[in-house]
């Protein structure tokens, strides 16, 4: 009776534990169809997000065959060469392409970079990423756009720059000296004839003086917005404190006259940069603020501050501040808002301003008060 009883107990327990496994086998039958559904659905993603590309695409082994071509790809080379050596496809060559940065991608790099091939002189952009096999292996997938039609775009531009840059030199050279003789005569004719002119000869000799002065410095300003673009840096360790003096001892007169208060940081480290283009920055910022700052400017502000990768420069007032909606014109050339028409100006020295900084690797921006006052700041990288 015992022995039945302790059988009926080990019936019992195989039976519990039948059911466990039947409960798990089951539990993960559903996990795996959870898995092969979503797999499917990732491959129909995957293979809709390639049917929609416009460019090219390919997958090649470790060995260089090929494992798959879109059908944009079988179009260009005509077949579908899925077995093949990639290199001898793609480029006619017996070996591997010089250019080819297998290695890169079989340590798991995402390679970008353009290339000319040789095979058409046509330009492509191309994006190698790798791909990680069930069997451990790797094989790389190369996205691939045309962009030839770019490259001659941006090889037009370029040269139209170019034309732009001389044309721009050209007129500013032919204009300098008839700016400087009508300057000159007109001078002279104020001085020695005034007296022989009623009052109305005399303010228009006062007016041709202000008019060729405004011409000859709209010409300096031409040519250091040029400047700014194409003269080589000349980098070097700077101490802000001498460039500072020199911008304080520039202005001075207008500071004493306005008695408008300097303030500087009592630190700045030394850093890297060209000291004309920065001169003319800090030039620039402060001309702004003593320009359009108001009648009730009391102050201007340096400061420094920095980042892991930039110096970053400032120069805020206490004027009459900006209006956001000029805050995308501010850095273009030869764009003046309608508060700034009262003012002498060329529109060129924050596009000045604009360029250098690009060249210094930083970028510059404008900030306003709550209630008044502008800042202007400029960054300049550590990296130069």
């Amino acid at each position: 009776m015992k022995d039945q009883e302790k059988s009926i107990e080990q019936l019992t327990a195989e039976l519990a534990s039948l059911r466990q496994k039947v409960a798990e086998l089951e539990e993960l039958s559903a996990e795996h169809d959870w898995v092969d559904k979503t797999l499917r659905e990732r491959e129909e993603r995957y293979r809709a997000i390639v049917e929609a590309f416009d460019g090219l695409i390919y997958i090649c082994s470790e060995d260089n065959r090929i494992e798959f071509m879109n059908e944009e790809l079988i179009k260009r080379t005509g077949y579908d060469a899925t077995g093949e050596i990639c290199y001898r496809v793609l480029h006619d060559r017996d070996s591997v392409c010089p250019w080819c940065v297998k290695e890169r991608v079989l340590e798991g790099e995402t390679v970008r970079w353009e290339l000319e091939s040789p095979k058409d002189n046509r330009w492509y952009y191309v994006v190698n990423t790798p791909i990680y096999n069930a069997d451990g292996t790797i094989s790389k997938q190369a996205m691939i756009l045309d962009i030839t039609e770019r490259k001659a775009m941006e090889e037009a531009l370029e040269k139209s720059a170019e034309k732009i840059k001389h044309f721009a030199y050209s007129v500013s050279h032919d204009l300098k000296s008839p700016a400087a003789a009508i300057y000159g005569l007109t001078k002279r004719l104020h001085d020695h004839h005034k007296d022989s002119l009623d009052e109305k000869g005399r303010r228009y000799c006062d007016q041709i003086l202000r008019a060729s002065l405004h011409v000859g410095a709209l010409i300096e300003k031409i040519n250091a917005y040029i400047e700014a673009q194409e003269a080589p840096l000349k980098v070097e360790d700077l101490d802000l404190k001498e460039i500072l003096q020199i911008i304080k001892d520039e202005f001075s007169p207008r500071l004493t006259i306005r008695q408008i208060k300097w303030q500087e940081p009592d630190f700045i480290p030394i850093f890297k940069g060209d000291k004309i283009a920065i001169i003319r920055v800090f030039r620039n910022f402060v001309d702004n603020a003593l320009k359009y700052g108001g009648e009730n400017l009391s102050e201007i502000r340096v400061g420094y501050e920095e980042s892991d990768d930039f110096h970053i420069f400032s120069v805020c007032d206490d004027g009459v501040g900006l209006r956001v909606r000029d805050y995308e014109s501010l850095f273009a050339a030869f764009r003046r808002d309608d508060s700034s028409k009262s003012v002498e100006g060329a529109g060129l020295g924050l596009a000045i301003v604009s360029e250098i900084a690009e060249r210094l690797r930083g970028k510059v921006w404008a900030d306003t008060g709550k209630n008044k006052g502008a800042t202007f700041y400029m960054s300049v990288s550590k990296d130069l």
